[in-house]
């Protein structure tokens, strides 16, 4: 059986940023030979803490920069006016949040959870709505790489294989 030292494992390689479960799923399905399952309930886990670390430090940091005057919070005020100034000044429509659970979903390296989550921040997006999305994303992103992983696209083999001659 699995240990919590697996699951625990999974849930910090998900959590990490750059890897998150693109190399979660794979690595608990292949290395550990974890039923697939549990390997992405564990990765959409892990991978979700990352939006909440955003979203907390961000808010921290917003209130820390708000009751100090220097050159860091005139930087944090810049960032914060530019970045939702494309948005409309914190609104933004229906097409804006799918794009986000697009960005977070497609599983290639600078795009994800983190990214998605440090975008949808920074436009103003409140958290329960950019939560929502950017799980969206998450799941569409899990089931993709499930899919990879498992071998169930491998009727694609095809594409890569180089033609003898």
């Amino acid at each position: 059986m699995y240990g919590i030292t697996d699951s625990l494992l999974v849930v910090g390689i998900a959590a990490t940023p750059v890897i998150e479960l693109r190399g979660s799923i794979p690595f608990a399905v292949g290395v550990l030979g974890m039923p697939v399952l549990k390997s992405v309930v564990l990765s959409l886990f892990g991978n979700m803490l990352l939006f909440f670390a955003v979203y907390l430090v961000g808010g921290w940091w917003i209130r820390l920069m708000d009751s100090r005057r220097g050159f860091f919070s005139r930087i944090t005020d810049v960032v914060l006016r530019r970045s939702r100034r494309v948005l409309g000044n914190g609104r933004y429509d229906r097409l804006g949040l799918l794009a986000l659970t697009v960005f977070v979903a497609v599983p290639l390296p600078m795009t994800g959870v983190l990214t998605g989550s440090v975008a949808a921040f920074l436009f103003g997006v409140p958290w329960r709505r950019a939560c929502l999305y950017v799980f969206l994303g998450m799941c569409l992103a899990a089931l993709a790489v499930t899919l990879i992983t498992t071998g169930v696209l491998s009727f694609l083999d095809f594409l890569l294989k180089q033609p003898t001659i």
